[in-house]
């Protein structure tokens, strides 16, 4: 699907540019556009064994890439839990292009993906709230923006530093 987005470019006016949102085959390229945009956002993945089975995954999952003027801007790795629900494996946005319109652009082509198949809930897992790190703060601002809600927290964490919260969203 493509679609438009405003882009508020250094002057200050608003200019459109399209924005290419698509179900990538191509397991290795989605592997690359994964360990890209991984390197690029320190704030969010920043353990490198977890990174290194996000990319495992990349290859695996069904993967949607955002492209703007061909190259990858965004990308959303999503894995079928049971006929019913989905999870957004990962997610991950080029930081110069947050607040564009290009994560709610991979959420919408997911959500549409999944409805097809019968799919009525979207779960997404993330930083738990009440750990106070901002980055994790604008990504649970967001989910809660397209419709995600807090269900459930990690009931035994493997990491207890860093608990999950569990997300969800009815389709």
């Amino acid at each position: 699907m493509t679609i438009a987005i405003i882009v508020t470019p250094a002057k200050g006016a608003l200019a459109m540019e399209a924005l290419n949102v698509f179900l990538e085959p191509n397991r290795t390229r989605k592997r690359d556009v994964q360990e890209r945009l991984t390197a690029m956002l320190p704030g969010w993945f920043g353990k490198a064994d977890s990174n290194a089975k996000y990319a495992l995954q990349a290859e695996m999952l069904d993967g949607y890439v955002a492209e703007r003027e061909g190259v990858p801007r965004g990308l959303l790795l999503l894995k079928q839990s049971s006929p019913v629900g989905a999870e957004i494996y990962w997610m991950g946005v080029d930081p110069a292009y947050h607040r564009l319109g290009i994560g709610r652009a991979l959420i919408e082509a997911a959500v549409e993906a999944v409805r097809t198949r019968g799919v009525r809930y979207l779960f997404v897992a993330t930083l738990h709230p009440a750990i106070p790190y901002e980055p994790y703060e604008r990504t649970r601002r967001f989910y809660e923006a397209m419709g995600f809600a807090f269900v459930l927290e990690e009931l035994f964490p493997t990491d207890p530093a860093n608990p999950l919260g569990y997300y969800v969203k009815q389709l």
